[in-house]
């Protein structure tokens, strides 16, 4: 028997994800959505959809009551969570439990033993398996944490007990940043997982962060899926995810496996599940020591990576669990084929601290090649309610260096306009040396993305982007320009926040001047095809790839992406500049808490302001010394992007 129908109670991606294993299936699917979703493509998706409430996640996606209660009233016979959200909330399972419909996931027992990370560090000391050595924080004694924190030793790392996504997560490096960290992550865990309890643990620099995929049935039957290297984290948060992991030696792995399934079985665990280990790749080459995380009790983000290297459907496997199915398949009769990497597409700015970046989505392009699984399409309006990721791209290779190449290829043949991304930037990633060796740690993304903002065009680049605009000779008919002939034009380009004026003056037709920023290039033997360009600038052959979207052209130089934007007749020269008196909102959102008030004297960098959006915690700190004034907001107050939040006199 197969369920007839499943109401799916989340949203974005991870909701089309489900609809469309179900419909496979030949499940009736009931999405559910809420003031901001009201055009989503998940419940476009749906054969049914239904409103929860306002854009407020505690009032829509995180209402326990209100979806229980629509599954019941509609006589749906389960619940899948998918991800964050009410997923790993143990008390939404047991009311759907309570309720008579059936939970797509773990029972509620096991979601609360190992939700909350100090309860599942309990559990896991009696499986004589090694454990990050850490306390949970007593939010009334803050001088007895940081004693507590100096015996462990700092680098310490602050998390969220309930957390999970990356988020809630703070390294603190001495004692007089621990309470602020602390308090930090107190706030954001009670925004995203309404439960306030905060752990630390010694922070283990560097390292692997590996994961292995579990199966457990009703009856006591339990496998392994083999492994992910989810390493490459940007602040803890997972953006490239990979199967299987090829950096780790096969003795290591095997203890591993027989850890996750050791922990499944001790629990009684029944679902898909995933167990994370931080592995000490530093400390011992061939067989180096590991240390449990957590446990997810969900399905997790990257669980296309396992279904493209085993050929199997995870949601598929999830519902027959449920559904009271025997486990068909051994871990000792799958054999994994060639290599599976995932980047993690999010409507964020690299160039901006990847701050979000809501709004409309005007134009999306897809590659024609590879998975995408993804939740929005064009059009659609990127909200400040929700996690900025837009979905995944996923790739598989006969190795790991095809798949490597494949997928940055695929990245740079996809075009998002109207809001900023982060797909440029994991391309950076992949073409650097530290993803091809395979030898990126947890760390290194952060820095990379350090590297990453640095980055600027030169002048070649500007001078390809100028010729592949030229090539339009329909936009400059109106000037007399023909890129093959004589004539005289300037063209406007924007690249980040730099605008570039650039002349360009020819004879013949043949050689052409640019001048850019008081340099004279000479410029001839241009040759352009549909995805390259090349062409002699002062005598020196420059080959160039590049991908034309309407008014924005990106140019690919060593793996590094710069794309322009043309202005020719947008072109404003006047611009104001931003003050360094001014602290201004980079995002709209909520403030979370004022660090100052007025009259008060600030040093430079000094926090200030922390500003909540998208589910994630961003702070603000003055640009030079003074004095305080103009504090007019409160916390919780809703702020616009560009809004003068206070000044530094």
């Amino acid at each position: 028997m197969m369920f007839n129908s499943i109401l799916i109670a989340n949203r974005g991606e991870i909701a089309c994800r489900v609809i469309k294993t179900a419909r496979r299936l030949g499940i009736k699917t009931y999405a559910v959505y809420s003031e901001a979703d009201r055009n989503a493509l998940h419940i476009k998706e749906a054969d049914v959809a239904l409103f929860i409430g306002p854009a407020e996640s505690k009032k829509s996606y995180l209402n326990i009551k209100k979806i229980t209660d629509i599954a019941v009233e509609n006589n749906i016979a389960a619940i899948h969570p998918g991800y964050g959200f009410l997923s790993e909330n143990y008390h939404f399972a047991k009311r759907v439990e309570e309720s008579g419909v059936k939970f797509i996931g773990p029972s509620w027992k096991a979601i609360k033993a190992m939700g909350n990370k100090n309860n599942a560090k309990k559990i896991i000391s009696s499986v004589n398996i090694p454990l990050v050595k850490g306390f949970l924080v007593d939010k009334q004694k803050p001088v007895e944490n940081k004693k507590k924190a100096k015996d462990i030793g700092f680098p310490v790392i602050v998390k969220a007990a309930a957390g999970g996504g990356g988020k809630g997560m703070r390294v603190v490096y001495c004692e007089s940043e621990l309470q602020n960290s602390i308090e930090g992550v107190i706030r954001e865990a009670q925004s995203s997982f309404k439960d306030d309890e905060v752990i630390v643990e010694k922070y283990i620099k560097g390292g692997k962060h590996i994961e292995i995929q579990v199966a457990r049935d009703n009856y006591g039957n339990c496998i392994h899926l083999f492994e992910r290297d989810c390493s490459s984290q940007r602040r803890y948060q997972k953006v490239l995810e990979e199967a299987p992991s090829l950096s780790i030696p096969e003795v290591t792995k095997q203890k591993m496996y027989n850890a996750a399934i050791d922990i499944a079985n001790k629990i009684d665990y029944q679902s898909l599940g995933t167990i994370e280990f931080i592995v000490d790749v530093q400390s011992n080459k061939s067989d180096p020591p590991f240390f449990f995380l957590e446990m997810n009790t969900r399905l997790q983000v990257e669980h296309p990576v396992t279904e493209e290297i085993l050929d199997m459907d995870l949601v598929e496997l999830q519902i027959n669990i449920a559904l009271g199915k025997n486990l068909d398949v051994e871990s000792n009769k799958l054999m994994p084929r060639g290599h599976a990497i995932e980047a993690r597409i999010y409507a964020e700015d690299p160039k901006n601290d990847f701050l979000p970046s809501p709004g409309d989505i005007k134009n999306l392009d897809l590659p024609t090649v590879g998975r995408l699984d993804l939740g929005v399409r064009s059009g659609d309006q990127i909200s400040t309610f929700y996690d900025p990721m837009l979905g995944k791209l996923i790739v598989h290779g006969d190795n790991r260096e095809k798949a490597r190449a494949h997928l940055a290829e695929c990245l740079k043949d996809m075009y998002v306009s109207g809001i900023k991304t982060n797909k440029d930037f994991l391309g950076y990633v992949l073409n650097g040396e530290l993803f091809k060796k395979d030898i990126i740690q947890i760390t290194d993304i952060d820095d990379l993305a350090l590297q990453f903002k640095k980055l600027s065009p030169e002048s070649i680049d500007v001078i390809g982007a100028t010729l592949i605009i030229l090539s339009s000779e329909s936009q400059f008919k109106n000037k007399m320009w023909r890129l093959w002939g004589s004539g005289a034009t300037n063209i406007f380009l924007k690249q980040s926040e730099k605008n570039y004026e650039i002349k360009i003056r020819s004879n013949d037709g043949q050689k052409f001047q640019f001048y850019i920023e008081d340099k004279i290039f000479t410029v001839d033997r241009v040759l352009l095809t549909k995805k390259t360009i090349s062409f002699d600038v002062d005598q020196s052959l420059v080959n160039l790839e590049f991908r034309v979207n309407g008014k924005e052209i990106s140019l690919f130089r060593q793996g590094v992406a710069f794309t322009f934007e043309n202005l020719t007749n947008l072109y404003k020269s006047n611009e104001a500049d931003v003050q360094e008196s001014n602290i201004v909102a980079p995002i709209t959102g909520s403030i979370a808490k004022i660090m100052v008030k007025n009259g008060q004297m600030v040093s430079k960098e000094e926090p200030v302001i922390f500003i909540e959006a998208m589910k994630m915690e961003y702070q603000l700190v003055a640009l030079k010394s003074g004095k305080v004034s103009g504090v007019k907001n409160k916390k919780g107050d809703l702020i616009e992007k560009g809004e003068i939040l206070l000044e530094i006199e």
